[in-house]
């Protein structure tokens, strides 16, 4: 029988609690030009360099304040950005794009070749730590043929250049600012996208500001946007409902329908790969035992924790990483909730009468702390004794992520499979938090990147889905719909599937918006 929410969350929910910080206001102002358009968001950007940028806040200042070489389209397919064109040999290892005329960065410095050689050559160099490193693809060289034309050369065939280039760490800045000091693209003022950087308060609000010389002429379509941080999501959703902002940016489960229902307010909801996961560090004990993986693997109801934890607005999934939305998804087996096989496994392994084990969770998302309150409850049955320790996003970031050994992480749908596994499972992968170091996979996602023929890269792709479920690095339970809300007068807001790209340029404020300056 599946648990209910109420079954699952009695008794735990109570012992576990967060203190909630006051809500953000800023006022209201007459209308000028096109109008201010207001995004909440509940998480804090820690920096203003694209080529260092994380999560999803960042994401889309990254967007707002710069530009890159393509742009990932809402099929998954790339689009012009700096580029209007690019072509590859015949076998994909090497790369022409012709870049636009006449775009220059905010400070005034015409944007050319050099500018994308110099920042790709940037990312590549592992004293930046760019996340990006091992996204952008194997480029073994990038060079400028002439002002407007750049040549990639690659150490393998890549037919995902062009999607790859689109990511936001991939951002384009002046070759001169970091030929003279990168630390001043901590500044945000070295962009050459749809609005420039006015106002900029860590843990309270970015203001960005039309600019007037964007390449896309009809874009941007409002004077300003303002991304305003509301810690308290209560806060937040009546901000919303209020007309104190026009964009939530991600909306809760348990919130989104009391947000659809709300006077002028519309719900927006994507299906999306985008999923939780449970990191199980398997260079430390106890997940280094792959029975105590597959007993863990073993004890949770997909099904129920997508009504439990999602409110329905989700799929299960069975610890792939790779959901339908992509290419080369492969049907992996459905993994049973069997509590009493679990039990079995934890025995074999050693630990007859259970195992007790600490959860680390941040705070945000809030579905991150539903999850772990479901499994908590969902696992007793199996022999686990889930202890949830619930920190600050913070403090999560600095002391938990990628060196805690039990926690769960939140990770947006990749534009590839190759971007996932080379950002979070390869050996060499940046964000590589579960130590899962295997020479075999590792040479199925080498060769399926130089592999142009797309039923042999389909085959590879699915034996390396394969391995995955088969030796647990990461348990992922479901796949997560990306919930948004707007006001109605908000026109043409959209939420992509990879959530890296909200294309606010496009947005505009129709008739009953408020005047603000």
């Amino acid at each position: 029988m599946k648990a209910t929410r109420r079954q699952l969350l009695a008794g735990t929910a109570a012992g576990i609690a967060l203190t909630a910080l006051g809500p953000i206001g800023t006022g209201t102002a007459a209308a000028q030009g096109a109008g201010v358009l207001r995004v909440s968001v509940n998480q804090r950007v820690n920096t203003l360099n694209p080529l260092k940028m994380v999560n999803i806040p960042e994401a889309m200042v990254a967007e707002l304040i710069y530009s890159t070489v393509t742009r990932l389209g809402p099929n998954m397919v790339p689009e012009p950005g700096l580029a209007t064109k690019w072509e590859s040999n015949r076998d994909a290892s090497e790369w022409t794009f012709t870049l636009r005329d006449g775009v220059k960065f905010h400070d005034g410095t015409p944007f050319g070749a050099k500018d994308v050689v110099a920042t790709i050559k940037a990312i590549l160099d592992p004293k930046t730590g760019s996340p990006g490193a091992k996204q952008i693809g194997p480029i073994k060289d990038v060079s400028v043929s002439d002002e407007r034309t750049v040549k990639f050369v690659l150490t393998t065939p890549f037919a995902d250049l062009p999607v790859a280039l689109a990511q936001w760490n991939a951002s384009i800045v002046p070759a001169a600012v970091l030929e003279k000091d990168p630390t001043l693209l901590e500044s945000g003022k070295y962009g050459c996208g749809p609005f420039k950087l006015a106002n900029y308060e860590p843990g309270r609000i970015i203001r960005v500001e039309r600019y007037e010389n964007y390449h896309v002429p009809q874009h941007p379509k409002v004077a300003a946007v303002e991304q305003i941080i509301y810690p308290d999501l209560t806060a937040e959703s009546a901000a919303i409902i209020n007309g104190e902002t026009d964009i939530l940016l991600v909306a809760t489960p348990a919130d989104f329908d009391r947000l659809e229902k709300a006077s002028g307010v519309v719900g927006v909801r994507q299906p999306s790969g985008r999923f939780l996961n449970l990191v199980l560090r398997m260079d430390q004990k106890p997940f280094d035992d792959i029975r105590v993986r597959k007993a863990l693997q073993l004890s949770m109801d997909r099904e129920a924790l997508v009504e439990v934890v999602l409110e329905g607005k989700g799929r299960p999934a069975f610890d792939n990483p790779i959901s339908p939305g992509y290419r080369y998804h492969a049907d992996t087996p459905a993994i049973p909730y069997d509590p009493d096989k679990a039990r079995e496994l934890l025995r074999e392994a050693g630990h007859p009468n259970g195992l007790k084990v600490p959860l680390y969770v941040a705070n945000r998302p809030a579905v991150r702390n539903a999850l772990a309150v479901a499994l908590k409850e969902m696992a007793q049955p199996a022999g686990f004794d889930i202890d949830v320790q619930i920190v600050p996003y913070d403090a999560y970031l600095a002391n938990i992520w990628r060196k805690a050994n039990f926690y769960i992480g939140s990770f947006p749908m990749q534009s590839t499979e190759d971007a996932m596994f080379t950002l979070l499972f390869t050996t060499d992968a940046p964000w590589n938090d579960s130590q899962w170091n295997n020479a075999k996979f590792d040479g199925l996602v080498q060769e399926a990147r130089r592999t142009p023929d797309p039923e042999r890269r389909k085959a590879l792709y699915t034996e390396a889905q394969r391995m995955m479920v088969d030796e647990v690095p990461y348990i992922i339970p479901i796949y997560e719909d990306l919930l948004a809300a707007h006001r109605s007068y908000v026109k043409d807001f959209r939420v992509h599937p990879r959530h890296g790209s909200f294309r606010l340029d496009e947005v505009s404020l129709g008739e009953g918006a408020p005047s603000r300056t």
